[in-house]
């Protein structure tokens, strides 16, 4: 049986690289998916397969049709279809083979992109787990439109009329899953519609999660059009009015009804395969040790709507899946309730208490628009204390943000967090309200200043945090500070070595000298100079005569983890606007750890200095030529740990920008920056707990080429090397194979 499915499927396969149509639909196939892609991966400037993918379903919406179109209907319009089935061959061995071929012609289809991820991998350190549940997922979704190409196919003689009917049934696929389609539908029937929808189920594999409910779903919707291919070539195989074609469509409707009930019941099944870098969409370690080791019961309370809005669907699958590994790793220690306000009056009340309300949605039903209030928040109990979540709008951080709820909870004391205050430093009402309202969950926060009748460091303040500063200390706060570190205090210094000016576009030096004399003491210090980065930095709008122009500034550097410690390790670059190097002249290295650096195009500017960001930055850097070489670059460190024999610590960085308002609203990057501010502050507090849960990182690595030619050598060595390529193949083949068909004419003429 094998033999001859593989002989089916090598005569398909060998059919499409016999004619020019085959080569023709591969190379508009890579040129679009490489245009389209290199277009917008170059602009977010990410080693990421997401561009491809995002256009990918679209493409195959129409490339698939086109490849199946002549399967069937050519082998009926030619008469061959009733020949070969003649031949000692069942339906179902024939079947198979034509969507093996089919199959096979467009795994070729898809090696052809593989350039992207090699490409990429001269610019950026490539998530491969990701790539390859990429791919995986791409083939689970070409397996299934195949599936409904080949039925297509079956159904007519005329290969057009077979494409519209692919094309429009894929389509259909694809549609039911959307918001426009699910938000006009009754609840109960837009989670059916949601649940069916392709897109739904690809978007999943390919974040990097290869989870059994999508697995079962893909092979669920190619059982069902394969057995309805099969019945469309063997009914005309039977009498209508003999029992055997009562019984094939009995047979065909009950494997359809089947797959349709495994594609919806699945959703029940659990079993997933993280793929992802530090397996972010698993249950971390740190917080499975939290629930063990907690002392009392803690109760997590759902409280979601039965008829939530299809949007919410993704995010309603990633919660279910959370709390279900939350309540399975608990155990006893933990007790999951789920309540719906809206049938039980008095989970509603109980809402009610907690602060919890409905939140509006909109919904679109009979061509009019209205708004209808479900519930879709969490909340946690311990001890009679309790903390929430009023809604619940994305799952990227809920792992942490519960975890930080439960030990909150169950933490018998809360550390303190010391701000000073005085010399023009953030304040937490000015500069720090982002970075408050985050620390305030884990962490009581008190703003600290030094007066005449300071004589220490309260005990009561475990870290204490100096964040910028526009006049310097008093040399009595220096001491002060010294002492605190030498008794085993904690201190995060955020400071750098300049002041820059953006209306008068000019930077200078400037000097603290109590706060670098307790730096000096320990062999570190902040450099008076600008890091620069002109690989890896921020971009900024610039008004010009035809508007804002976006240009990257060289000087707001989007700083890279220089070492595996724990407050970076998986930590994305991290925003550093105007920042210093730092100086490290430690006797026992051991002491120190860098933490944060620029990357290889970056390098230091001696102020006083200019900082207007449509400056002719080369010659900035290299005043002679304006020629950057090796000798202007060099990796500066931004960021830095510090341990003292003693147990103090510090955490010194070069700029205070990450942690501004500022930059955590307009960057980007600006998570990455809170997240190394919080882990920092847990390494200084000697609380690590959360940190691996915190860091868990989704975001793409930054593509970044070491040399200016390379993303032109990756882009049209894509764009234009791959499909001349495929051009080439298909001259050779189709001139060797008129070659052969010449001489066997010839040779053929010469017996006779």
């Amino acid at each position: 049986m094998i033999g001859r499915i593989l002989t089916v499927a090598k005569r398909e396969f060998a059919g499409y690289f016999d004619h020019a149509t085959a080569y023709i639909l591969l190379v508009i196939f890579l040129g679009i998916n490489f245009y389209f892609y290199f277009q917008e991966a170059y602009l977010l400037g990410e080693a990421s397969l997401r561009p491809m993918l995002s256009l990918l379903p679209w493409l195959l919406l129409f490339f698939i049709p086109a490849v199946c179109m002549r399967s069937f209907a050519e082998e009926r319009n030619a008469g061959t279809l009733e020949l070969v089935l003649a031949q000692p061959i069942q339906v179902v061995e024939f079947l198979l083979g034509k969507f093996l071929g089919v199959l096979f012609f467009l795994l070729v289809a898809m090696a052809g992109t593989l350039g992207i991820p090699l490409g990429l991998t001269l610019g950026a350190d490539l998530q491969w787990g990701v790539v390859f549940s990429q791919y995986l997922g791409s083939m689970f979704l070409i397996s299934a439109l195949i599936a409904v190409g080949l039925w297509a196919s079956s159904l007519t003689r005329n290969q057009v009329t077979a494409f519209i009917i692919g094309v429009t049934v894929g389509f259909a696929l694809y549609l039911i899953g959307l918001p426009t389609v699910t938000l006009s539908l009754p609840g109960p029937l837009a989670a059916v519609a949601a649940r069916l929808g392709v897109l739904g189920h690809f978007s999943n594999v390919a974040r990097g999660v290869i989870d059994l409910r999508d697995v079962l779903y893909f092979a669920a919707l190619g059982t069902a059009f394969l057995s309805l291919t099969y019945f469309a070539v063997m009914r005309e195989r039977l009498s209508r009015a003999r029992p055997a074609y009562g019984r094939l469509r009995v047979g065909v409707l009950g494997l359809v009804g089947i797959a349709i009930f495994a594609a919806l019941a699945g959703a029940q099944l659990r079993g997933r395969l993280d793929l992802t870098p530090g397996k972010v969409y698993t249950l971390s370690p740190p917080t499975a040790d939290l629930l063990r080791g907690v002392d009392d019961l803690v109760t997590i309370k759902l409280f979601q709507s039965a008829e939530l809005p299809a949007q919410l669907a993704p995010v309603s699958r990633d919660v279910d899946d959370l709390l279900r590994d939350l309540d399975a790793t608990g155990g006893a220690n933990v007790n999951l309730v789920r309540l719906d306000p809206d049938e039980d009056p008095g989970a509603q009340e109980e809402a009610g208490l907690l602060g919890i309300r409905p939140v509006p949605f909109q919904i679109v039903a009979d061509d009019e628009v209205s708004y209808q209030e479900r519930y879709f928040a969490l909340a946690v109990q311990y001890a009679g204390e309790t903390q929430t979540i009023p809604l619940i709008r994305q799952t990227a951080d809920l792992e942490y943000r519960l975890a930080s709820m439960i030990r909150a909870l169950t933490r018998p004391e809360r550390p303190t967090i010391g701000i000073l205050t005085g010399h023009g430093e953030l304040s937490l009402d000015a500069g720090l309200r982002l970075a408050r309202s985050r620390l305030a969950l884990e962490y009581d926060l008190v703003e600290f200043r030094v007066d005449s009748t300071t004589a220490a460091v309260p005990d009561s303040i475990d870290v204490l945090v100096i964040a910028g500063g526009r006049m310097p200390m008093e040399p009595a706060a220096g001491e002060i500070l010294s002492r605190f570190v030498d008794d085993g205090g904690s201190l995060f210094v955020l400071k750098s070595g300049v002041t820059a000016d953006m209306q008068a576009r000019y930077a200078g030096p400037t000097f603290d000298p109590a706060l670098d004399s307790l730096l000096q003491a320990r062999g570190l210090g902040i450099v008076p100079s600008m890091a620069f980065d002109f690989l890896l930095n921020e971009q900024v709008q610039v008004p010009s005569n035809f508007g804002a122009i976006v240009v990257p500034y060289p000087l707001w550097t989007l700083a890279q983890p220089a070492s595996g410690h724990v407050i970076v390790d998986g930590v994305a670059n991290v925003p550093i606007r105007f920042g210093s190097p730092l100086l490290v002249e430690v006797e026992d290295s051991t002491r120190v750890t860098p933490l944060l650096t620029t990357s290889e195009g970056g390098g230091r500017l001696q102020t006083p200095l200019s900082i207007d960001a449509m400056q002719d930055w080369p010659a900035v850097i290299s005043p002679g030529d304006g020629q950057i070489s090796e000798e202007d670059v060099t990796m500066e460190t931004l960021a830095l740990a510090y341990s003292q024999p003693d147990g103090g610590r510090i955490v010194l960085a070069g700029s205070s920008s990450p942690i501004h308002d500022e930059t955590l609203s307009q960057s980007m990057s600006g998570l990455a920056g809170m997240v190394f501010f919080q882990n920092a502050i847990d390494w200084l507090a000697q609380d690590e707990a959360l940190i691996s849960i915190r860091s868990k990182d989704r975001a793409p690595p930054l593509l970044l080429f070491p040399n200016e030619w390379l993303p032109d050598l990756t882009r049209y060595g894509n764009l234009a090397g791959v499909p001349l390529l495929f051009v080439l193949i298909g001259v050779l083949r189709l001139a060797r194979r008129r070659q052969v068909q010449q001489r066997f004419f010839t040779e053929g003429g010469a017996l006779v």
